[in-house]
């Protein structure tokens, strides 16, 4: 990698810390500097401005997730995937362990959340902003459209309900969880610092798991906690958006 684009990197870095640790409110251009290492002349060495900056970040996050999701299905269409044979426990088995291997290659976090996020409430309130990432969020949608498709397809099943009506109602599901997984692990945080409980009147979370890398053959039975809960969300919605091909 080139000088140039190390500089690139770290303050791309910088921002998309900055964002999900303070929010895009706080990425001025001396604080982006400051957390990457450099002089405001090395930034505009690279971009021209910071709107730019904010731009390339969006389109890489949103070009990321796209290339995941493709190479995901690439790797299931390269391993010949069948379509289930078995009874409905195979199939449901086969469906539950595919989509753990779609949730895992879009790495569910906080950070995927407030990124998300940030970048559509800009989109709203800068129109101009917003068509410069249009594009990119539709063929993101058309990605994990068809992720969803080949899972329903190798088990057996075909849609009742128009894809994009599906995948919408996946992406709510999924951006909710991770907002809700990082919510709780701030309170986790919270309290451990100031060794407390917070009286909210829920339950207390079930502390955090931290799993090693887990090897290609994963499967859903390997699930955390919080992933296991969106795998049994968004399987009730594969299942009624669609229906056990004849």
């Amino acid at each position: 990698m080139g000088k140039r684009a190390e500089t690139q990197d770290r303050l791309l870095a910088a921002t998309r810390h900055i964002i999900i640790t303070e929010g895009i409110e706080a990425t001025s251009l001396e604080h982006i500097c400051a957390v990457a290492g450099f002089t405001r002349g090395a930034f505009y060495s690279n971009f021209s401005s910071k709107d730019s900056l904010l731009g390339i970040l969006a389109e890489g996050e949103y070009a990321d997730l796209i290339q995941r999701l493709r190479e995901r299905v690439l790797l299931w269409e390269n391993a010949q995937t069948p379509a289930s044979q078995g009874g409905e426990g195979d199939r449901h088995l086969l469906m539950e362990n595919l989509l753990y291997e779609a949730l895992d290659a879009i790495h569910i976090d906080e950070g995927l959340y407030i990124l998300h996020s940030e970048m559509l409430m800009r989109s709203i309130r800068d129109p101009e902003w917003g068509m410069r990432l249009l594009d990119l969020n539709r063929q993101f949608a058309d990605q994990l459209g068809s992720v969803l498709q080949t899972i329903l397809t190798a088990a057996g099943r075909e849609l009742t309900v128009p894809i994009g009506a599906l995948t919408q109602s996946a992406i709510g599901v999924v951006m909710r969880a991770a907002g809700l997984a990082g919510w709780r692990q701030s309170i986790r945080e919270y309290r451990s610092k100031h060794n407390t409980a917070v009286n909210s009147g829920y339950p207390a979370p079930a502390p955090r798991e931290d799993h090693p890398p887990v090897p290609p053959a994963h499967t859903a039975s390997q699930a955390s906690p919080a992933t296991r809960s969106i795998l049994e969300v968004v399987l009730v919605l594969l299942y009624a958006c669609s229906r056990e091909i004849d």
